[in-house]
């Protein structure tokens, strides 16, 4: 079969091609909105609007792998399917998208890196190590399932993005939000949410297939084979070494917030 005759099959879903063309779309379109632009403030150089508009595709590229993922881990009645081999159309689209929206972000974290002199070492391995393991699982289609509650629940580690860019809007306003209540209770919901959905969504995706095969959570993740697991691996790491970043911030963040500046008042 041809590359021609492979668009629209599980190896390459409508939702791949999708991505690489409506995400870069969305993104020109927002950089050339008034609107868009006044979100920042006027003092903001390129970079930054650069920044914002890709954070803001990123933003609607995890809304719509969030809800597709918890739509597919609700809707199925996994008491009746197979958590391991339900076979359905939501997973190669899922996967699809991921892949389409990681391929066309690392083109442009390589352009930010070019035109600005400025980029993330840590996000571009990570999203050529997603990107190496959605295209794999697209190949691996023909040969084996890994399930969609794999799939669904790696999708939802998508939900806090909308809150860590949110947060950076916020704080590319200005020390008004720096200093104030809000920023500790966003970072405190980024804190919580990005533990549930990329560190215990992870552990629990275990249980989950490891209750439905009569082993252990940890011995689960082999089930779906090495090529799988060794890509999961990483990213879990990855995710748990983010987290560990998160925390550090937030606890030095409320600390000066709510302890230096009562010790402070009291010197005084």
């Amino acid at each position: 079969m041809d590359l021609i005759g492979l668009i629209g099959t599980p190896h390459i879903p409508y939702s791949l091609i999708g991505a690489l063309t409506l995400y870069p779309l969305l993104f020109g379109t927002l950089n050339s909105l008034p609107a868009v632009k006044r979100i920042l403030p006027p003092k903001a150089d390129t970079q930054k609007q650069y920044h914002l508009c890709n954070k803001m595709v990123a933003s609607v590229h995890s809304t719509i792998m969030t809800c597709t993922g918890l739509y597919l881990l609700l809707t199925v009645d996994w008491t009746k399917n197979d958590i391991s081999t339900y076979t359905t159309a939501i997973t190669p689209f899922l996967v699809g998208l991921e892949l389409g929206y990681l391929t066309q972000d690392t083109a442009f974290e390589f352009y930010q890196r070019a035109a600005f002199g400025v980029g993330s070492n840590l996000i571009l391995f990570h999203h050529v190590s997603v990107i190496l393991g959605s295209a794999y699982y697209l190949y691996a289609l023909t040969i084996v399932n890994p399930g969609p509650y794999f799939i669904g629940m790696l999708s939802l580690m998508n939900m806090s993005t909308p809150v860590l860019h949110f947060r950076w809007i916020l704080q590319s306003r200005g020390r008004t939000f720096v200093n104030s209540k809000l920023k500790r209770f966003i970072d405190t919901l980024l804190l919580v949410t990005y533990f549930w959905c990329r560190i215990f969504g992870n552990w629990w995706m275990g249980v989950a297939i490891g209750a439905s095969m009569g082993m252990t959570w940890y011995e689960a993740p082999m089930y779906i084979g090495k090529k799988f697991t060794i890509t999961t691996t990483i990213m879990f790491l990855m995710n748990v070494a983010w987290w560990l970043i998160l925390a550090k911030q937030w606890v030095r963040s409320v600390n000066s917030f709510y302890f230096s500046n009562k010790s402070a008042k009291k010197l005084e």
